[in-house]
């Protein structure tokens, strides 16, 4: 959670409750309405991506999280790099990212999910045991 001063920069979001002030992102909104939530919400005024990332935003795909999920968002990885200073570099362009944040990660890619995804609703595949899988 990032409040610098009122009326400064860096008001950056934690699920979209403060959000990521308008023009700071080319192309990237989050107007949810006038009423604040604390969910997690899908932004319909962002298009899907042609090269989705799996780090989302920080990974320069607007329509990744955390403007609403995908099944192949790493959330854990890029909460992790957004605590570590990440998102900095979001709202200041000046700001060096420190080279620790790029190589900071769960250690849990795509590959290691053994239930492939599905091509109909539900989507995901058979839940597996958290303790055993991945490995």
């Amino acid at each position: 959670m990032l409040h610098c001063g009122r009326g400064s920069a860096c008001r950056l979001a934690v699920g979209g409750r403060i959000g990521i002030r308008s023009g700071l992102i080319p192309g990237f909104q989050n107007f949810t309405g006038k009423t604040q939530a604390d969910m997690l919400r899908l932004n319909t005024a962002i298009p899907p991506s042609d090269k989705p990332s799996p780090l989302g935003l920080l990974g320069g795909d607007l329509a990744g999280f955390p403007n609403g999920r995908r099944a192949t968002d790493d959330v854990v990885a890029i909460e992790l790099k957004a605590v570590a200073g990440a998102t900095y570099a979001l709202v200041d362009k000046d700001y060096k990212v420190d080279d620790a944040v790029q190589v900071l990660d769960d250690g849990v890619t795509a590959d290691d999910v053994s239930a492939p995804y599905l091509n109909r609703f539900p989507y995901l595949g058979t839940p597996y045991s958290g303790y055993n899988n991945p490995s």
